[in-house]
């Protein structure tokens, strides 16, 4: 993954998020609305913050978090389809594990 992956990849996540079958999972019960929400709002947070990072420093938190980051995004895209809970549970971890490596490396909103 690069700087652009990066971005495409949290692009995806945050577009999946959007689709019905996320929202179902709040209209059930099986999370709240808030944290639905909430977990939306940070990975468009993070998206937003990397667009406007300098690719350079973005390339240099990818050289170093790469395996974990293609972990995370893997877990998501492989259930996100299927089993909408355990696909939103991995893109709360993967939004979580993106805002703490962003902060490791000096990015920040």
């Amino acid at each position: 993954m690069n700087a652009a992956g990066l971005i495409f990849v949290l692009s995806g996540v945050s577009a999946g998020l959007g689709m019905p079958h996320f929202q179902t999972l709040s209209a059930i019960g099986t999370v709240s609305q808030g944290e639905l929400d909430s977990t939306r709002k940070g990975v468009a947070a993070a998206l937003a913050t990397l667009k406007r990072t300098p690719a350079e420093k973005i390339e240099a938190m990818v050289a170093k978090y790469d395996q974990e980051l293609t972990t995370y995004l893997d877990k998501f895209n492989s259930a996100w389809g299927v089993d909408p809970i355990g696909g939103f549970r991995a893109a709360q971890i993967m939004e979580g594990y993106v805002t703490s490596i962003m902060n490791k490396s000096g990015i920040r909103g």
